[in-house]
Order: C-alpha cells, then structure tokens, then sequence
C-alpha cells in the first residue's frame, strides 16, 4: 500500500461506517511507514480536540450546511439521513489549515483548544465556527485586465477594473459577478454570462466555469485548501505571520501550464509566477484582504485586490434572478455544441486560421460563421465587429502553431494590412476540443 493512499484515508479511521478490511489495511501501513505513523498521530489529535472543545451541531441542514460550504459541490444522488457529522470530512479541512499553516497537531490541540485567547492557536476552530455562521458575502475587487476579456483574464500591463461579487450561501447556493461590459448570475440552477459588449448571453449549468479561477474567493475558508494543493504541486513557499487584528498567509506559486512559447504567461492568476497575500481576520477567520502580485520583471505587480468586504449584509432576491429585459441573444452550452457541427473538422489550425482570415478580406461571412456560434446569433455584435475591423483587409501571412499556458486549444501568429493602411500582428486562439472536433475561434483578433 502506497502512502499517498494512506494519507487520503487516515481520516477515515474515525468513522464508524469504515470497513474492517479498510482499518485494517490502513493501520498495517502505518505500523510500518514512520511518515504515515506521525500523519496519523496529527489526526489523533486533531480529532481529540474537535470532540473535545467544539460542539459540532448534529443536525442534518446545518450538517449539509458545513459541507457545502466546504466542497460546493452538488449532491450526485439525494443525502441519505444520518445521525452525527460525518469526522472524516471535518478532520481533512482541519488536517489542511494545520499543514498549510505549519502548526504542529500539539500546538493545534494545546492552544486552539486549551487556550483559545491564543491568536494563532484559534484558526482551527475559528475556521469551522466562521464556516457555520456565513449567511452572505459581499466583495469589492481592483483587477487589472482588460474590460473586454472575460472574469479571469488578468493583464499586469493594463488599467485596473472594479469588480463586484455577492454571495448567499445555502443549498443551493446563489452569486453575482459584475465587471464593465460583464456579468455573472448564479441562480441556484443555471449560470448565465451576460455580454454586454458582446450583445448575448451564454447558459450552462451550476458548474460552467464562466468565471473561472475567480470562482475560489467565494469559499473564503477553500482558499486554504486550494491553496494546500497548489502550494504541494508547485514550486512555492508559504509563510504565516501576525500583525495587529490580522493572520497574513503568504504563498508563491510557480505558473501552471506549459510555457515553451511564454505567449499565455500572465494572462491568468494559474498561468503566472504569483505572490498571493491573503489576510484573515484573527477573531473571525474570514477573509478581510487579498492582494496577488504578478512576477513581470524587476519588481512585482498587483493584479488582484480586495478592497472591501460584507460580512452578511442583506441581499436582496433580484441579484441572483436572472431577467432579460433587452432581449439579448442566448445561447445554452449545450446549443453552442451542436452548432459547432457545421465547423471546418479534419484540417490543422493553420490552414483553419488562413481561411476564415481570407474570408474576412473577402467579406465572406457565411464562412466566417462556422468558426463559432455567436456570429449566428441574431443581435450579437459579434459579427459587426469582425465585418468593421477586418472588411477590405489583407492576409499577410499566417505563421506556425503553438501552444502556450493551460490553454485547450492553440494559437496561430497572423499579420495583416488593414483597410486603413496600418498592420496588425497577433496570435488567434483557435480550438477543436467540441464533440465535433471542428475549428472554433476563441479571440486574439
């Protein structure tokens, strides 16, 4: 048995519905293995402590409501009634602060819980009490990246935008992302990204992913442990240190993806070489502050900043209903899939990128429609925006493909001579990764 399983199974030790056959193999192990034995030992004490000194609610809403908090994940199958909180789950949350934050399981279980006036010993319970009373959240964000781009888009080199998030916890939950041009609504069921620079909407599920890496500063107390994954599949160092009313955590993680072509470097908080700085009130363990720095060359730059927070401010119904009153163009993920159909499938990116720019030239734009489903939309200005940038241009030349960051797709270089007489060079992101493996395009014109 290898240790990476015994790790992620320690904490079911400690509960009752564990198989015999699984205890049993699992304390085989750690009889044997001197890293898993100390692991286990942590969460003995761990667990000694939350039976202990913090009296978890035993029934089942606020239950679920721990747990959604924690993992934001829909249900596959109905709850099944139970009459305790399951410990395994509340024990992993507190095994990742502990490692995360470099506290020992004794300082854990002699300060956090025998000591509580102890401002670094209290994270633990502080964290989970916090976990239970979050009602709502509101934040107020300064990001810099480009208002047309979309909610994770980050650009060290452009003017800062003002963003907006709010919040209702629950089952299920409820949230609104707002940005120039730009908005986010989950209303339980359905996320819609409203366009309004576009002039349409897109539709999908609870889990999208319209607002990508953003997604995280909703679950204040995740950021601990996304944080713990990033900071053990990358190169970073993370530190943790007082001042005044605040517990600062400290991390810097190296840019996921791969950057042989450094084109995508940057354009995301995953795809850069990042300092995260995150501050939690010490009395509450809620997150007070954010700021994350970009590496960009002589001295970092701040991308991300949380300028103010709303602890459980009243919000109303309308922020989390969705309403169409302009009458905007929509499009459900799953039309914008079948409408790849009629795409360009079985050619390379290349020769895609060389003929929807020549049918650009060429005002064909019934070709130019197959490259994605919003220039079919009636009202999208999409389309006018292509017709008036690229009408009466010329192709220069398209170059090699390549791929760069966690991008899907890949990008082609391209150099045109517009109408006006000016050139414009840059890389189209052009991808094939729909159930029809045809040619769409993503941007980068």
């Amino acid at each position: 048995m290898k240790c990476d399983f015994v790790n992620e199974h320690i904490a079911d030790l400690f509960d009752d519905p564990a198989s015999p056959e699984e205890k049993s193999a699992v304390t085989d192990h750690i009889a044997q293995c001197d890293p898993c034995r100390e692991a286990y030992e942590q969460y003995l004490a761990i667990a000694a402590a939350l039976n202990t000194d913090i009296s978890l609610p035993a029934g089942k809403a606020e239950i679920d409501a721990i747990l959604s908090l924690v993992r934001e994940k829909p249900p596959a199958e109905p709850p099944q009634p139970f009459l305790k909180p399951k410990i395994s789950s509340i024990l992993r949350i507190a095994a990742s602060i502990a490692i995360l934050l470099g506290i020992t399981a004794t300082i854990i279980y002699v300060t956090a819980f025998r000591n509580t006036a102890t401002a670094a010993g209290t994270i633990l319970e502080k964290s989970i009490r916090a976990m239970i009373s979050l009602k709502t959240v509101s934040m107020c964000f300064s990001i810099r990246t480009s208002p047309a781009d979309n909610f994770e888009s980050i650009d060290p080199a452009s003017g800062v935008s003002d963003f907006k998030i709010w919040k209702r916890f629950g089952k299920p939950s409820r949230w609104r992302f707002e940005k120039p041009g730009r908005t986010i609504i989950m209303d339980g069921s359905s996320q819609y990204m409203i366009n309004k620079a576009g002039g349409y909407i897109l539709q999908g599920g609870p889990g999208a992913g319209f607002a990508g890496w953003m997604t995280l500063v909703l679950k204040p107390l995740d950021i601990l442990e996304k944080e713990l994954i990033f900071a053990k599949a990358n190169p970073s160092s993370c530190s943790v240190k007082e001042s005044g009313n605040q517990l600062i955590l400290t991390i810097r993680v190296a840019a996921s993806g791969n950057f042989t072509n450094p084109w995508a470097l940057n354009s995301s908080v995953p795809e850069s070489n990042s300092r995260r700085v995150y501050r939690f009130d010490k009395q509450t363990r809620m997150l007070a502050s954010m700021e994350i720095f970009v590496e960009t060359g002589p001295e970092d730059v701040c991308v991300v900043k949380l300028t103010q927070t709303a602890i459980n401010p009243l919000l109303p119904d309308s922020l989390f209903t969705f309403a169409n009153p302009a009458r905007m163009a929509l499009l459900t993920l799953d039309q914008w899939d079948l409408a790849t159909s009629g795409g360009f499938k079985n050619i390379s990116g290349e020769e895609a990128a060389r003929i929807f720019f020549t049918a650009c030239t060429k005002n064909d734009w019934q070709t130019v429609k197959r490259f994605s489903p919003l220039l079919t939309l009636h009202g999208s200005k999409t389309l006018r925006q292509l017709q008036s940038r690229f009408a009466g241009a010329t192709l220069i030349h398209t170059g090699a493909a390549f791929t760069s960051g966690m991008y899907a797709g890949i990008y082609v270089p391209y150099l045109l001579k517009l109408r006006s007489g000016d050139t414009l060079e840059g890389n189209l992101a052009i991808r094939n990764d729909n159930s029809f493996h045809t040619w769409n395009i993503d941007g980068g014109y």
